[in-house]
């Protein structure tokens, strides 16, 4: 079991590396030099992260036990809250105050998931500190 889902982990990276070659190619090589760089990054993060588990397993400790669940589930619990609140008062202020500008929605959801993620990180990290 634990094969196979590293084995599609891998293939995701590798079809997603093969988009990233194929956007350079094309001619649109800051995107796919930054989708490649990222590429690397998740590998050598999930490469790290395969390695401390199957270190803990090697101790005999469960890696997934109820206090990694109770962290996941207050940090993403804790960065959607934070999250939504920060949304809702950017929208109003922009709404009143800004100027009507055109966005690529694209970009948007992208800039936006990237903040969901960073706070959820950040929200685990601080979690994972207090308790």
């Amino acid at each position: 079991m634990a094969s196979n889902t590293r084995l599609i982990k891998y293939l995701i990276l590798a079809l997603m590396a093969g988009i990233a070659v194929w956007q350079i190619a094309a001619g649109n090589s800051p995107f796919g030099t930054g989708l490649l760089i990222g590429i690397i990054i998740a590998a050598g993060s999930v490469e790290i992260k395969q390695r401390r588990i199957s270190e803990l397993q090697r101790k005999g400790l469960n890696p997934y036990d109820e206090r990694a669940w109770s962290l996941a589930g207050m940090a993403a619990y804790g960065s959607i809250r934070i999250y939504a609140i920060s949304l809702a008062l950017i929208i109003l202020a922009g709404s009143i105050w800004g100027p009507q500008i055109k966005v690529n929605p694209y970009n948007l959801l992208g800039l936006c998931l990237c903040a969901l993620l960073g706070l959820y990180v950040g929200s685990y990290y601080y979690y994972n500190q207090k308790f």
